[in-house]
């Protein structure tokens, strides 16, 4: 017997819907890239179609409300090594955001992560880096060096850097040294049996300060990976400086970029060597390159009117240029509300073209292979059904009435 469940405030409605059911969800207003249009899917076996099936097990009237698809972080980094990571996955799922991507952990900080992830009923689910790339004493190896030997206060990794520099307690876990080629094709056999899903590479400044302490790879280190990384099917991440980093990353063919250039600056004096070109973006729309800005990393508690108006005038730019923007956190401690947040004062924002950056582009990019981001014939059954429209406002991506993944629908 088909049952016939109007969607209310009070969804008391999730008795019985974590298993895979054939489900009906009527008067929708379902979003298709530019705006939303009225529609009626069906969840069979975890995917929607428009071919109602012979069976129905229950039919949702979704009243007129708003859906898209999940939401996604490209740059977690608030799950591995937090001790409150269960509490963590609770957040990100309850705000909708199902795909999370994790570019530095360590092992032991993935295997937690995993263990939470298999033992609960619903979760994000999740695409590991495990250890970055760097050269010897390059970029981040204080970031894990310095707690695994006690110093757990960045303040005073400078005061204690003679004695951190010489320990490796966390080489081949939380980052990689190499230096050469040789380097590459010596540990290339233990960064595979790790299973990363994906990669992480330091370009800092690569051009002129490659294989300097406290930098990152040369640019032949980097080729040299990306090369192994191509032939083992691995895609990679580059953490840039500058605005030729970006170019170095784009000729060698990283499949994102986990931070734009000068992501910190404060918009004072020159920035030129942060400057992103017309050509450069024209480049990475034709790739469909990954762009991570990390805009609100540049937020502290002063003002800084300059680094916005730069921000907001270079996502308007890669927007309508049509480069692949991505949205990523890099926060030890929220979600990507906090980026959000901080594009949302940017103001004059196109909000498709943002619900397009979170909900379809982030998903794709961590998960290129899977069915997700749009409403179509196969793809996974995974969508949000909001009680406001977000091209109104766009901060009513969490008004979320109701939770659907792969055809399961979810306790809010």
């Amino acid at each position: 017997m088909t049952k016939a469940l109007r969607i209310l405030p009070a969804l008391i409605l999730f008795s019985c819907t974590l298993t895979a059911q054939n489900f009906a969800f009527t008067n929708g207003n379902w979003y298709n890239g530019a705006g939303f249009t009225p529609a009626t899917w069906y969840s069979v076996n975890g995917a929607l179609t428009q071919k109602a099936p012979a069976t129905i097990d229950s039919t949702f009237d979704l009243a007129g409300q708003w859906v898209v698809p999940p939401l996604a972080d490209a740059f977690c980094s608030s799950i591995s090594e937090n001790p409150s990571a269960e509490q963590q996955l609770k957040f990100y799922l309850n705000e909708g955001i199902f795909y999370l991507q994790v570019l530095g952990n360590t092992r032991d900080g993935r295997k937690k992560v995993d263990s939470l992830v298999q033992a609960s009923v619903v979760a994000p689910e999740l695409r590991f880096a495990n250890g970055a790339f760097t050269c010897t004493l390059g970029y981040p190896f204080l970031k894990y060096e310095g707690p695994a030997q006690g110093v757990r206060n960045p303040q005073l990794f400078a005061q204690q850097y003679g004695e951190i520099r010489t320990g490796r307690k966390m080489l081949g876990d939380g980052y990689w040294f190499a230096d050469s080629k040789d380097a590459v094709n010596d540990i290339w056999k233990s960064v595979i049996d790790q299973k990363p899903d994906v990669l992480s590479i330091y370009l800092l400044d690569a051009k002129n300060s490659g294989g300097k302490e406290s930098k990152g790879l040369t640019p032949d280190v980097a080729k040299a990976l990306l090369k192994k990384a191509r032939r083992s099917n691995l895609p990679v991440y580059a953490h840039v400086e500058t605005a030729d980093d970006v170019r170095l990353g784009l000729k060698l063919g990283v499949h994102g970029f986990a931070n734009l250039p000068g992501h910190n600056w404060d918009g004072k004096g020159d920035g030129g060597k942060y400057a992103l070109t017309d050509d450069d973006l024209k480049k990475l729309a034709k790739k469909r390159t990954a762009v991570i800005p990390l805009f609100s990393h540049a937020q502290t508690q002063s003002i800084r009117p300059e680094a916005t108006e730069a921000q907001a005038n270079l996502l308007k730019r890669m927007l309508n240029a049509g480069v692949n923007v991505v949205i990523g956190s890099d926060d030890p401690q929220r979600t990507i509300r906090g980026e959000v947040n901080y594009w949302f004062q940017f103001g004059s924002l196109n909000y498709a073209q943002i619900i397009n950056v979170l909900c379809v582009n982030t998903p794709q990019a961590i998960f290129p292979d899977r069915k997700i981001g749009r409403f179509d014939e196969g793809y996974e059954a995974s969508f949000l059904v909001l009680r406001d429209n977000p091209l109104d406002n766009l901060l009513k991506l969490r008004a979320i009435n109701m939770m659907v993944k792969q055809g399961k629908l979810l306790p809010k």
